[in-house]
C-alpha cells in the first residue's frame, strides 16, 4: 500500500497535470470527430454546433461532447462500452435529462406509440425527427421556466 501511494502521489505531482488534461482532450476530439462523421445531418440540417472543449477530471475513458442546437444542448457521452445522449436547455445548462427521459417529459405523460426511454443510438435521427420541435417547446424558457437543478447538482427542484 506503501509503494502504491508513492506512485500515485509520484504521477498526480509530476505527470497528471498536463497529462491527464491532454488524454481527456484527445478522447473529447475524436468523439466529436465520430459524432460529426455518424451524424452529419444534425450539423448540415439543423445547425448544430460542438461546444469548445471545458476540462474536466477524467474517469476511465469517458469523453463527453456538447453540442447545440438552437436553445438546445445535447450532450453525447461515450466510454467503457457506453454511449447515450442527454438533454438540457441552453437556458439551465445544469439541467440535464437522459434523451429518452427528456422526450417523455416533453409529451407529460401523454402516450406515445414506443417508449423512448430504451432507444438504441441507431434509433437516435428517427428519434431527434419526430421529437424536435416537442422538445424545443417544452425546454424553452417560457414553458420550462427556471432552472430546476443548481450547479453542483445536489438539489432537486420537482417538476
Amino acid at each position: 500500500m506503501l509503494c502504491g501511494a508513492l506512485i500515485s502521489s509520484v504521477y498526480n505531482v509530476v505527470f497528471a497535470w498536463w497529462l491527464d488534461r491532454w488524454t481527456s482532450k484527445g478522447l473529447w476530439a475524436r468523439l466529436e470527430r465520430d459524432i460529426k462523421k455518424d451524424y452529419p445531418w444534425l450539423f448540415e440540417r439543423y445547425g448544430a454546433r460542438a461546444l469548445p472543449f471545458k476540462p474536466y477530471r477524467q474517469v476511465l475513458d469517458y469523453a463527453n461532447v456538447t453540442v447545440a442546437v438552437d436553445d438546445l444542448l445535447f450532450q453525447f457521452t461515450r466510454g467503457h462500452g457506453d454511449f447515450h445522449v442527454s438533454v438540457a436547455p441552453g437556458h439551465a445548462p445544469h439541467d440535464w435529462y437522459d434523451f429518452g427521459e427528456a422526450i417523455d417529459l416533453a409529451y407529460n405523460k401523454e402516450p406515445i406509440r414506443a417508449s423512448a426511454r430504451n432507444y438504441k443510438m441507431s434509433d437516435f435521427q428517427q428519434l431527434f425527427e419526430a421529437h424536435i420541435e416537442r422538445l424545443r417547446v417544452f425546454f424553452s424558457e417560457a414553458v420550462y421556466g427556471e432552472p430546476r437543478r443548481d450547479k453542483s447538482m445536489k438539489k432537486l427542484i420537482p417538476l
